[in-house]
């Protein structure tokens, strides 16, 4: 019976074509989703464990960019048990770059990109961040980087450590990407680039960082205003009850350590997956339902072929598993192709996109995908095969016959 259904599907080249499309791109679009949402959290994953401290901010600010503090905390930090350096930051989204801003970006037509490649202002305070053991920056121009970091030298002055993104989206007048000692223009000032870094993490790599007090001076912040505070403690495993401890002492501030930061960021991601995954239902149904069609339009050609099986000695049964069997192979064919098309497409995608970004199908989503086909292909076959199967023999040879 296999072999029988595989051919009669054959037999309809283009109506089999047109339904293993129609099914095929909503698998495409289930497993494009998980794929991209996976590349996401392990950006993020890899992201965050290069920080290794906690980061204390304003009570539910989302970020250091929308977050402001008195200086003054710094001072109630230290006292706190295991706590081993306070390190003052201050964040805000930069001023243009060299005549360009996110608005720029958006005029001439990067969208959403020129949002998530927006430069980003961090003031250090240099002496406290040197008594780091866990700074990102300094260890990656140490490892993937040139030039040097900030030291006590550069307090007050108009230097900068910049990313090689940042160096190749702003690029010197002949084209050629910015290098250390090259001047790059920040709110039309200069500033001289002393080292350049690359963490490999979207979301790191568009942070220009100078002297604390330069960059206050930038932004226009008073010297008593700081975004956060970067806490490094004495052991890091015990960083959750640090954090509870600096939440009780200091009232109205959030204190989060990089697993906090990466289960917030997982339920959001998990917020975002129900809508697409509601957004791709829709694209399902409307398969299902080209199956329904192929299948009906199929069964109702066919009738004189039923009845002359059921002549035969065929019962009910057979014919139903017959109708049944050839829309579960047009799902698993559409799964197929669906498969190869998210490969293709994850492989062509990942030659382009940058930033720690990896899309990545793991055999798991393969199956996932294989099976949803098939399911699918198979309930979109139930009723025309059983309009198929309830038919008497003479009557669907008669109704076939007009």
């Amino acid at each position: 019976m296999g072999v029988f259904a595989w051919r009669n599907l054959m037999t309809r080249p283009l109506r089999t074509t047109l339904a293993l499309i129609g099914l095929s791109i909503p698998i495409l679009g289930v497993m494009g989703l998980f794929s991209l949402s996976r590349g996401l959290r392990n950006m993020v994953g890899d992201t965050l464990s290069q920080v290794e401290g906690l980061m204390v901010l304003r009570e539910n600010a989302p970020s250091p960019v929308f977050s402001d503090l008195k200086a003054s905390v710094g001072e109630r930090l230290r006292q706190i048990k295991n706590v081993r350096v306070v390190a003052p930051e201050v964040w805000k989204v930069a001023p243009n770059i060299e005549g360009q801003g996110m608005l720029t970006g958006l005029m001439r037509g990067k969208g959403a990109q020129s949002i998530f490649d927006q430069p980003v202002i961090q003031g250090q305070d240099i002496d406290a961040h040197h008594r780091l053991k866990s700074a990102v920056y300094p260890r990656a121009i140490k490892k993937n980087g040139e030039g040097r970091f900030l030291t006590s030298a550069d307090k007050g002055t108009n230097r900068v450590v910049i990313s090689r993104k940042i160096a190749r989206d702003h690029p010197n007048p002949d084209g050629t990407p910015r290098k250390v000692g090259d001047t790059i223009r920040i709110a039309d000032k200069p500033f001289e680039i002393v080292g350049l870094y690359e963490t490999g993490s979207m979301l790191l790599d568009v942070v220009v960082v100078m002297d604390i007090g330069s960059a206050r001076k930038l932004l226009g912040l008073s010297d008593e205003t700081v975004s956060s505070f970067y806490v490094e403690t004495d052991d890091p495993a015990a960083n959750e009850q640090t954090a509870a401890a600096i939440e009780q002492a200091v009232a109205g501030i959030d204190a989060r350590s990089m697993s906090e930061f990466m289960a917030n960021f997982g339920s959001m991601m998990g917020q975002i997956d129900k809508f697409l995954m509601m957004t791709v239902s829709l694209a399902l149904v409307v398969g299902v339902v080209g199956i329904i069609n192929t299948m009906l339009m199929s069964t109702t050609e066919r009738f004189i072929e039923f009845g002359v099986l059921r002549t035969n000695g065929w019962s009910q049964a057979n014919v139903l598993a017959l109708v049944t069997l050839e829309s579960a192979y047009l799902g698993l064919l559409s799964g197929v192709v669906g498969c190869v098309l998210a490969w293709a497409g994850a492989a062509v995608a990942n030659q382009f996109i940058s930033g720690g970004v990896r899309l990545s199908l793991p055999p798991w989503l393969f199956g996932l995908g294989i099976a949803l086909s098939i399911v699918t292909g198979t309930l979109g076959g139930l009723y025309p095969a059983w309009r198929a199967a309830r038919l008497v023999p003479m009557d669907a040879i008669r109704i076939g016959s007009h």
